[in-house]
């Protein structure tokens, strides 16, 4: 986008809204209220099936935009659960096709964004084919690589997810999450304190995905 489409767009956008660990930023269900942009902090989007189980159907992490499963239907598939507190900018539906019209760079970071989604459940789903270490050493490069393209490290950041909802992001137990990560620590790849998680052999790391 340029300068003067980022500048009309801070005009419409509510700024420093605020969600604590736990708190639901929106609900399955509840109508679309336009696009939100996460400033700080991360979040997970969940999917309920007919028996109520929760299935984790993906991370946002700062500087990334959710609320696009609300756009088609203007009615949330899904539950945005902050995973610690966030601080996000609201974009409100009703502005966002005015918007649109008048700043074409919206568009097409809209259109991407939803193309980016489309993307990253197809890799979903061709992952869940992979083996258990595959898919925990894909995770980890994924979340690096989202991140570097936000300006973040992509070699030292925190998992703000639990073992938990990552075994059920990834479709494994959580015992074999943690077991694979540590895994990894001891083939000195990453290492992990707390929730602080440090690449140190992003190459080796790799070939676990490319195997």
């Amino acid at each position: 986008m340029t300068s003067s489409e980022i500048g009309e767009l801070g005009l419409l956008v509510n700024r420093n809204n605020i969600r604590r660990k736990g708190e639901a930023i929106y609900h399955a269900g509840s109508p679309f209220r336009g696009i939100i942009a996460l400033r700080s902090g991360s979040a997970k989007l969940l999917s309920f099936d007919q028996s109520g189980n929760e299935m984790v159907v993906d991370f946002i992490l700062p500087g990334e935009l959710l609320g696009f499963d609300g756009m088609s239907s203007q009615t949330h598939n899904c539950t945005a659960i902050a995973l610690e507190t966030v601080n996000y900018c609201h974009l409100p539906a009703h502005k966002i096709e005015v918007l649109a019209v008048k700043t074409p760079g919206l568009s097409q970071v809209l259109l991407q964004r939803t193309c980016d989604q489309f993307d990253s459940q197809v890799q979903k789903m061709m992952l869940s084919r992979r083996s258990a270490e595959a898919r925990v050493a894909c995770f980890i490069l994924h979340i690096s690589e989202r991140l570097r393209m936000r300006g973040y490290s992509e070699l030292e950041f925190r998992l703000s997810m639990s073992r938990e909802e990552i075994g059920n992001y990834l479709g494994i137990a959580h015992e074999t999450v943690s077991r694979i990560i540590h895994h990894f620590q001891s083939r000195q790849l990453i290492e992990v304190k707390s929730k602080q998680l440090k690449i140190i052999d992003k190459k080796r790391l790799f070939s676990f995905y490319t195997e």
